[in-house]
């Protein structure tokens, strides 16, 4: 249980830094590649190809970064189901347990 609520912090603390960060991160990018398209018109230098493959990196960044995001959710939602569904069983196992004692103490008669 322990181990699973560090996992659930972690978990949730990676995911609330990616979601703070992102927009920074995405407005930098967004910037660099609007400089770049402007010294693309500006100047011979820069090859229309530089554009396309930063385009392609930042698009593929981006796709990451939300398949990132919902696969740290997914593991979040189930390590909580995994959580309650092991309570459960928890209280059934010591439920049958208890049970179980009682019918020994029954048969020692005690």
């Amino acid at each position: 249980m322990v181990f699973n609520a560090i996992t659930i912090v972690a978990m949730l603390y990676a995911l609330s830094q990616m979601v703070i960060e992102a927009p920074r991160l995405l407005s930098s990018s967004t910037a660099i590649m609007i400089e770049i398209e402007k010294l693309a018109q500006e100047s011979d230098t820069v090859d229309e190809s530089l554009v396309s493959t930063f385009a392609a990196d930042q698009a593929q960044r981006r796709n990451l970064f939300n398949e990132t995001i919902a696969v740290m959710v997914v593991a979040i939602v189930a390590n909580f189901i995994a959580n309650y569904l092991g309570r459960g069983r928890q209280h059934t196992n010591t439920a049958r347990i208890r049970e179980l004692e009682t019918e020994l103490c029954v048969l020692r008669g005690d």
